[in-house]
């Protein structure tokens, strides 16, 4: 079974038309034909495929019946009773690559394999996150100075 959009042009009054959407489920299979009678006044019709869109990158998505009413989850969007999951899109946006910013150096700790410690340059001004900034007069670690000196 697939949920199909139903799209009719009435014809409102002399000054236009009326373009107007339903949605009714069809039973689909190869071997049968579906007709359709169109309301009174509807000039053209045409029907395809409706498909709910689902916008998420890991979360798949979920129904779930609540009080007689479907709903798609994460979102709560009321959805048709008969909707199944080939009823719906699943777009997965694509996750960007965070790149290395640039003015930015990683050291590895001495006392703590597999820690690192940054340095960043902003302007004129080296910064760093290991506890050895706090700790020198001048507030420059030995991270800072090595990138000072491999700079100049």
């Amino acid at each position: 079974m697939a949920l199909h959009e139903i799209i009719q042009v009435k014809k409102v009054s002399i000054l236009g038309n009326e373009i107007t959407t339903k949605r009714t489920f069809l039973k689909h299979t190869p071997t049968t034909v579906h007709s359709y009678a169109p309301e009174s006044g509807v000039i053209s019709q045409a029907s395809r495929i409706f498909k709910y869109d689902y916008v998420h990158s890991y979360l798949g998505p979920t129904l779930h019946v609540v009080d007689g009413k479907k709903y798609l989850l994460p979102m709560w969007k009321e959805v048709h009773p008969q909707t199944t999951y080939n009823d719906i899109n699943w777009i997965k946006p694509e996750i960007k690559k965070i790149e290395p910013e640039k003015n930015t150096w990683k050291f590895e700790s001495s006392s703590e394999p597999g820690h690192f410690y940054t340095v960043r340059k902003s302007g004129l001004k080296y910064t760093c996150n290991c506890p050895g900034v706090w700790r020198s007069k001048d507030r420059r670690c030995k991270h800072i100075k090595q990138v000072e000196n491999d700079n100049k």
